[in-house]
């Protein structure tokens, strides 16, 4: 089976996901794949390894009309005769390489949010984005199986044309615990991400240190610069290159995700991929990654108190309970969300293919 790849994100998670598929499929299909340019992490160089100067945004913008790129990469994946394309991530160029094929190929399109998350500045874009990939590509996938009804309901899809497939990444060795008795609150500062939860979190917890790493949302610029003000907070707010992801998540302890709205949250599967458990609020599909008391721990969505006071009761475990649990949450997170996993299910959900 002749296989495409696709992302034309410049998000590392999408890439991530999607090169480390890439590597893992060898001799199992004839796969290539297609990426931006530049991509920010490392990805495995072959002649089926296609890098393309494309808009790095999924909505409009000057760059998404860029006929002399895009034409010649379309003809490109017509010569090629692929019998499955795989789109990784939403991109207006997605859109228009389906049209351009037809029926020719079957077509399998990731969704991500399925509901938009409230408060994020991009929900229209993402819902008209979800609403015109779920009426051309042949079938849509999903990261989690909770929101599979909603997906059917809200965008009038067929059920048999949903596929629900696991997130992956790529995973490294188990990483030893550094006990440096730290909380990371890593990821981009949006709204549905709670931060004003961690604020409060922060301010019950004035003898625990936290993390905080990833970009600012302009919503969110009080909320970082209460933060700032906080003796028990770090901050970095700039560009986090992959070393420094894993170096945020290698010293801390725990990973804690107090969301207010998810699907899923690749967070948690960075923090298994680190041997890191995690503490998060029980939002959309997030009890879906957590092995609760095991992997980590759920805590009722909204209960602030309780958050604290689970942060609290972590922070003085007994070492080699925390020791076991970093192990088993890395064995659970490898076991799930490893790349070399996921190989057989993605080809099991391709190869029931039909055009």
């Amino acid at each position: 089976m002749k296989v495409l790849l696709v992302t034309f994100s410049d998000n590392a998670d999408h890439q991530d996901t999607l090169f480390g598929l890439y590597e893992q499929l060898g001799s199992k299909c004839d796969a290539y794949l297609i990426a931006i340019k530049d991509p920010k992490v490392p990805v495995k160089m072959t002649d089926h390894t296609w890098l393309v100067d494309c808009p790095k945004r999924p909505g409009i913008e000057a760059k998404t009309f860029a006929l002399h790129i895009l034409l010649p990469l379309i003809s490109r994946i017509k010569k090629e005769k692929f019998d499955v394309i795989y789109f990784e991530s939403l991109h207006v160029w997605n859109v228009a390489i389906m049209m351009a094929l037809g029926k020719k190929v079957h077509t399998y399109q990731v969704i991500h949010e399925v509901i938009p998350h409230e408060g994020d500045k991009q929900v229209k874009g993402v819902d008209f984005m979800n609403k015109v990939v779920c009426k051309r590509a042949g079938t849509i996938v999903l990261r989690n199986q909770k929101y599979i009804e909603d997906l059917i309901s809200q965008y009038s899809v067929k059920p048999d044309r949903v596929k629900y497939l696991e997130l992956w990444r790529r995973y490294p060795e188990f990483t030893a615990p550094v006990h440096a008795g730290r909380m990371l609150f890593f990821g981009r500062i949006n709204p549905y991400k709670g931060a004003d939860n961690l604020l409060k979190i922060v301010r019950l917890c004035p003898e625990i240190q936290f993390d905080v790493v990833g970009r600012v949302d302009p919503q969110m610029e009080q909320v970082v610069e209460e933060l700032k003000t906080e003796s028990n907070v770090r901050l970095n707010n700039e560009y986090v290159s992959d070393d420094e992801m894993r170096d945020s998540f290698i010293g801390c302890d725990w990973a804690i995700v107090p969301y207010n709205s998810a699907s899923q949250s690749g967070i948690i599967i960075d923090a298994y991929k680190y041997s890191r458990p995690v503490i998060a609020f029980d939002v959309g599909a997030i009890a879906e990654q957590i092995d609760d008391c095991k992997s980590g721990y759920l805590v009722n969505a909204g209960d602030i108190e309780a958050f604290a006071a689970k942060i609290k009761e972590v922070n003085a475990m007994k070492v080699s309970d925390y020791d076991s649990m970093c192990r088993y949450a890395y064995d659970y997170g490898s076991g799930k969300y490893a790349a070399s996993g996921a190989v057989e299910r993605f080809i099991n959900m391709i190869q029931g293919a039909s055009l």
